[in-house]
């Protein structure tokens, strides 16, 4: 099964992206694929995406010199942090150590220098439908 995650806060203008992302794949039937939005990633997510053979992680990065820019990465990490902020490395980590869960993932992300609202409108949905599209015939 493949599992999506959006998560961002829909009160901080362009850090919604993730969530409306999977707002828009919600209109759609997408086979053998389960949706997850949240405010953050937190532990206890990984019990979701025990029988996940792929996930994938769809949030808003800040860069001020690159708005409106996808980019599809995962930085690497180097220990287990379960502090406020769990990064989707940590997710893998959990699933890989606590449950001997292997899944392929991925991240995308939108570029965005303003997490106060929408700075363009047109822009952002624009990049919400490129993801959405790509991931409907993923």
């Amino acid at each position: 099964m493949r599992v999506i995650i959006g998560y961002g806060n829909s009160l901080r203008g362009e850090d919604a992206f993730g969530l409306d992302v999977i707002k828009e794949l919600q209109r759609l039937s997408l086979k053998d694929t389960k949706l997850i939005s949240g405010h953050q990633l937190i532990p206890e997510i990984v019990l979701e995406l025990l029988d996940a053979n792929e996930i994938i992680f769809i949030d808003t990065c800040h860069n001020e010199k690159n708005n409106y820019s996808l980019a599809c990465s995962l930085a690497q990490q180097n220990n287990l942090n379960l502090s406020h902020h769990i990064s989707p490395k940590t997710i893998i980590e959990m699933l890989n150590t606590l449950y001997g869960n292997h899944p392929d993932f991925s991240i995308y992300s939108m570029m965005s220098g303003s997490f106060d609202e929408i700075m363009d409108l047109n822009k952002y949905r624009e990049c919400v439908n490129v993801v959405s599209k790509h991931l409907e015939c993923y």
